[in-house]
């Protein structure tokens, strides 16, 4: 089991927090400068612990190449990556840096529309060397949004290898050619407690994964996408048999 995804789930929870706080924060104020930096490094630290926590799994390499690709077609992707490089090698910042292009729009927007909302200036998809007035919150937001996706794909993909409770189930330490006794010596406890376990195998297993923590994000993967990881237990999770994410339980 992946002992340290946790550090991935940590770095998903420190970019929202730091998106949240750019939500809050004034304008003009250098809090905001602050927390849309950070945001912008914790954001591009999500897929380096992501690399890290799943070194050496199985097929993670060729799965990630496919999430890679599909972050490539994001038009937001590689705009962030770009901050995120200017941050750290030049020491910018582009929050509400608005060119004289869109000041006018911008002042409009200030003193018509009473919109005191951060800013950013983006690259037009639409035309090349062309740029947009952007929302910063709302654009972070949607940035954020497609890293939530990437490690929800990923859990969902590697749940036998990430989840503890989808790691303690029969048809993984099967897979692994490790017994139900293996399992208990695992968690640390003596291979004779096995023996007090209920008779039923299912129930056995049922109680070895109720030690277990479900699963640490799914709060993030409800807000966002409006998806969860589903337990084992779960009465609406999928069959063991037909579930994709049993592949990889090894």
């Amino acid at each position: 089991m992946a002992q340290s995804f946790g550090v991935v789930e940590d770095k998903l929870r420190e970019t929202e927090f730091f998106l949240d706080q750019l939500g809050i924060s004034s304008r003009f104020s250098f809090d905001a400068r602050c927390h849309f930096s950070a945001f912008v490094s914790a954001a591009r630290s999500v897929t380096l612990a992501l690399q890290k926590a799943m070194g050496g799994i199985s097929g993670f390499e060729s799965w990630y190449q496919g999430a890679q690709d599909k972050l490539k077609t994001d038009p937001l992707a590689p705009f962030f990556a770009e901050i995120r490089n200017d941050s750290v090698h030049k020491g910018l910042n582009p929050l509400n840096q608005v060119t004289l292009d869109h000041l006018p729009e911008d002042l409009f927007h200030q003193m018509y529309q009473h919109k005191r909302s951060h800013v950013l200036v983006l690259p037009d998809v639409r035309a090349k060397n062309l740029t947009v007035l952007a929302d910063a919150v709302q654009t972070s937001t949607l940035y954020f949004i497609s890293l939530v996706n990437v490690i929800f794909e990923c859990y969902d993909q590697f749940r036998c290898v990430v989840d503890p409770q989808w790691y303690f189930t029969r048809d993984n330490f099967s897979a692994m050619g490790k017994s139900f006794e293996d399992a208990v010596a695992e968690l640390g406890f003596p291979p004779v407690w096995a023996s007090c376990a209920p008779a039923g195998d299912d129930d056995r297993w049922r109680v070895l994964r109720s030690l277990q923590p479900s699963c640490q994000i799914n709060d993030l993967f409800q807000k966002y996408l409006g998806r969860e990881i589903a337990g084992p237990d779960d009465v609406n999770s999928r069959q063991p048999e037909t579930d994709p994410g049993l592949e990889n339980c090894v």
